[in-house]
């Protein structure tokens, strides 16, 4: 196992260099629409532009709504160890909306807490650790 290797599950949606970790998305030059995942055209049916360019999305969110999910996952997403975790949907700046892990008790999940993205190690192999994108609480966030 070599851990100092960090893969994210989904290159086209998370990138990690110096100054963290930062998803990965698009926005439309002519509109201003943001995607997350990354589309090829605009699909905001008011635009006549649909030009689209690649955007990084803003790390600070609130919480919409939530599951708590207690079944294994499909192999690519396998967690490990494995234990129950709370998937929810996020609002993030610019009015575009992400699922991804949420890392807190789950007796603190509610809507409109704040949150920031994250990573966490889903597993780590031989060919180092496969990392994907998650939600925890920001303490830092105004009230």
């Amino acid at each position: 196992m070599d851990s100092t290797i960090l893969r994210p599950v989904v290159d086209e949606i998370l990138q990690l260099d110096e100054g963290g970790a930062h998803l990965l998305g698009s926005a439309c030059q002519d509109c201003g629409t943001l995607y997350f995942p990354p589309v090829l055209s605009c699909r905001n049916p008011d635009c006549a532009g649909k030009t689209i360019v690649p955007s990084q999305l803003g790390g600070a969110g609130v919480l919409f709504s939530f599951t708590i999910q207690r079944y294994r996952p499909p192999a690519l997403f396998a967690l490990d160890p494995w234990e129950a975790y709370a998937i929810g949907s996020v609002d993030l700046a610019g009015g575009v909306r992400v699922l991804g892990i949420i890392q807190a008790p789950f007796d603190h999940l509610r809507p409109g807490l704040a949150v920031r993205l994250s990573t966490s190690v889903l597993n780590d192999g031989d060919e180092g650790a496969v990392i994907t994108h998650v939600f925890v609480p920001d303490e830092d966030a105004p009230v």
